[in-house]
């Protein structure tokens, strides 16, 4: 059975709503980490193997726990401090595994004082695990602007 958090799935049930919600909480608390500056955390809601996948701004594919932690701390370490607002979700639970799609806007201030300001569109693949769904692969793609840190 397919759920959409659309409503649009010809039939719902209270687990799959719940897997929504977990999800959902799951990308609100990546940009908490990101944004908090706690890379350990990050990497935390990532499977072992998770990918983040930025190539659609130039960015190469980072893979694996070490690796995401070394990147995203060079992330964080170019920024005095973002802010990424994530909505318009829409994902889809097919029992173990999920995909979502939602907007993101990141702005903030980097090191030499500069404004970053871009909108972007996250499309994740999840993985419900024995901690609880984890992002399998994170893509990032920018829409409107050049891409910012994360």
């Amino acid at each position: 059975m397919t759920v959409s958090s659309t409503g649009t799935a010809t039939s719902r049930g209270t687990a799959a709503d719940s897997d929504v919600e977990l999800i959902r909480r799951l990308t609100h608390e990546y940009v908490s980490a990101l944004d908090g500056g706690r890379p350990d955390d990050l990497v935390a809601l990532f499977t072992e193997d998770g990918i983040w996948d930025g190539t659609g701004w130039g960015i190469p594919v980072i893979q694996g726990s070490a690796a995401l932690r070394e990147f995203f701390e060079s992330t964080m370490s170019s920024n005095r401090g973002t802010c990424h607002l994530v909505l318009n979700h829409i994902i889809d639970v097919e029992g173990d595994a999920a995909e979502c799609t939602a907007y993101f806007h990141a702005f903030g201030r980097r090191l030499d004082g500069s404004l970053q300001d871009s909108l972007g569109l996250y499309s994740d693949v999840f993985a419900r695990t024995a901690g609880g769904w984890k992002f399998a692969r994170r893509s990032v793609s920018g829409l409107l602007a050049p891409p910012a840190a994360g």
